[in-house]
C-alpha cells in the first residue's frame, strides 16, 4: 500500500471508531465544592474526577458534564429539558420528575461540628442534646439533620441558620457566630484544612472545632429526568444507565473511587 495513503487510513481509524458514539450532555451542580463545581466553565470536582473516568469506560458513549446552577438543573430535570443531574440524593418521595437513580457511586457521611467549649459537655445525641444552641447548615441541604432537627427547628429549640457555603459556614463557627454546623465529613476535612492553610484566623481555628456525632448518610447517584426519559427524547436511556452501573459497582468492588476521592486529602 502507498505509504501516504497508509497513513491516511491509520489516521482515519480512531474518527470512524467513534463516529458512531453517542454524544451525552449530563448537568453538574457548578457550586457544591468539593465535589462538584465549576472552574472557568469546566466541570471540577472529587464527583467529577470518579465519573470522567467512568464514562470514558461507557463504550458507545461521549459524555460531557456541564456545570449548571443547582436550581436551575433541577428546573430543567423537571421541565425535561436535560437528561440527568448530579449529584443527586434520593428524592422519589417528593420530586416525581427525577427518576430512576443511578447505583449510588459515594456516600456522604453528614457530621455535627462544634466548638470546644460546646462538646466540653458530653452531646452524644443528635439532635436532643442540642437544643437551646445556634446550629448552621448549607442552604438546600434541610434533609441533612433528619426531621427530628426540623422538629425542634419548628419549635424553637434550636435556631437554625442556612448559609450558602462551607466555607462561610466554617468561618461562622471559626468567629463565635454559631455553636455547631453539619458538614459532610469529607468536605469538611477539606475546606477546614484550605481556611487553616491561608493562616487568616490563626491559631484560633486549630483548637476551636471538634467533630460530633455522625447525624446521616446519603448515597449519591445521577438522577434522571423522568419526563425527558418519558418523552422518547433520549432512546439511549436505558442503555447508557445500564453500562454506568456496570463500570461503578466495577469501580467500587475494586476501592478505585476512595482512591480518587482520596486524592484531595
Amino acid at each position: 500500500m502507498n505509504i501516504k495513503w497508509l497513513v491516511l487510513f491509520l489516521l482515519f481509524i480512531p474518527f470512524s471508531a467513534s463516529a458512531d458514539d453517542i454524544d451525552v450532555t449530563i448537568h453538574v451542580d457548578d457550586a457544591y465544592q468539593p465535589f462538584s463545581f465549576s472552574e472557568n466553565g469546566n466541570a471540577k470536582g472529587m464527583y467529577i474526577d470518579v465519573l470522567r473516568v467512568a464514562f470514558s469506560r461507557m463504550k458507545g458513549f461521549n459524555v460531557t458534564m456541564e456545570p449548571v446552577p443547582w436550581n436551575k438543573g433541577k428546573k430543567m430535570m423537571k421541565d425535561g429539558k436535560g437528561f440527568a443531574l448530579i449529584p443527586a440524593f434520593f428524592h422519589g418521595r417528593d420530586w416525581v420528575y427525577l427518576y430512576p437513580y443511578s447505583l449510588p457511586f459515594y456516600a456522604e457521611t453528614i457530621i455535627s461540628v462544634c466548638t470546644e467549649e460546646v462538646l466540653q459537655q458530653p452531646r452524644p445525641n443528635w439532635p436532643a442534646d442540642y437544643r437551646g444552641l445556634d446550629i448552621g447548615n448549607l442552604a438546600g441541604f434541610d434533609e441533612w439533620g433528619g426531621v427530628e432537627l426540623k422538629a425542634s427547628v419548628i419549635k424553637n429549640q434550636i435556631d437554625y441558620h442556612k448559609v450558602k457555603s462551607s466555607d462561610v459556614l466554617i468561618k461562622m463557627i471559626i468567629n463565635d457566630r454559631l455553636d455547631c454546623i453539619l458538614m459532610e465529613n469529607r468536605e469538611f476535612d477539606y475546606v477546614f484544612k484550605r481556611i487553616l492553610k491561608s493562616g487568616v484566623h490563626g491559631e484560633k481555628a486549630h483548637t476551636e472545632l471538634i467533630k460530633g456525632p455522625v447525624v446521616g448518610a446519603n448515597p449519591v447517584s445521577i438522577g434522571y429526568s423522568a419526563s425527558a426519559i418519558k418523552s422518547g427524547k433520549y432512546p439511549y436511556a436505558h442503555e447508557f444507565q445500564k453500562a454506568f452501573d456496570v463500570i461503578i459497582h466495577q469501580m467500587i468492588e475494586s476501592g478505585e473511587i476512595e482512591k480518587i476521592m482520596s486524592a484531595y486529602q
